[in-house]
């Protein structure tokens, strides 16, 4: 932890406050509370957070932002830094993306949810099965794939009104998606010869 430095971003954060560059002053508090390294800040330090955000927080571009005043307390850097990350993302016009590790989970959560499913169909328990489809969905944000692949393991489990159902989602999303069409085609053919 390089105490200097932090001290220095803190100050340089204050003074584009003054200059009306706000974006740049929570970058240089996000920077400044990153070098704490997750522990909490020195007694040193403590004063020069609050002058910091003392100046952030009077920021008329602040006040439109978020409107709540945030305040520091010893030992709650971390939670100043997330607040701090999200504002900044928002500034930046990124608040929808995911970092790295949420969106590996949130992928993880969904192919494990698509398996299940696939496995519950292979026994038969389709009404299960679909339940954990519908879950996998839930984990869904461009991941179109995902439909297709529903839909080819309930067709392939002959159940072609389920398939069509997760299909006719898919398509309200993707309208264009040739795959989505071409399973949507073969479920409706193959539910019109088993007279479903």
């Amino acid at each position: 932890m390089n105490i200097r430095k932090i001290r220095e971003d803190l100050g340089r954060a204050k003074a584009s406050c003054q200059r009306r560059d706000f974006p740049r002053a929570v970058y240089l508090t996000i920077t400044a509370l990153k070098d704490l390294g997750g522990h909490p800040a020195p007694s040193d330090l403590r004063g020069d957070i609050r002058t910091a955000l003392e100046a952030l927080t009077k920021d008329p571009q602040y006040k439109k932002e978020c409107g709540t005043a945030v305040s520091y307390q010893p030992g709650k850097e971390r939670e100043l830094l997330i607040f701090f990350v999200k504002l900044y993302k928002k500034l930046q016009g990124q608040e929808d993306q995911e970092d790295y590790e949420a969106t590996l989970q949130r992928k993880l959560r969904l192919d494990r949810a698509i398996r299940e499913g696939k496995h519950l169909l292979e026994q038969k328990r389709a009404s299960e099965a679909d339940d954990c489809f519908t879950e996998a969905l839930t984990h869904c944000r461009t991941e179109y794939a995902a439909y297709s692949m529903i839909a080819r393991a309930l067709l392939d489990a002959g159940e072609y009104v389920r398939a069509l159902g997760h299909l006719r989602n898919g398509l309200k999303l993707q309208p264009d998606d040739p795959q989505m069409k071409a399973l949507a085609e073969e479920g409706l053919r193959l539910r019109a010869q088993a007279g479903k």
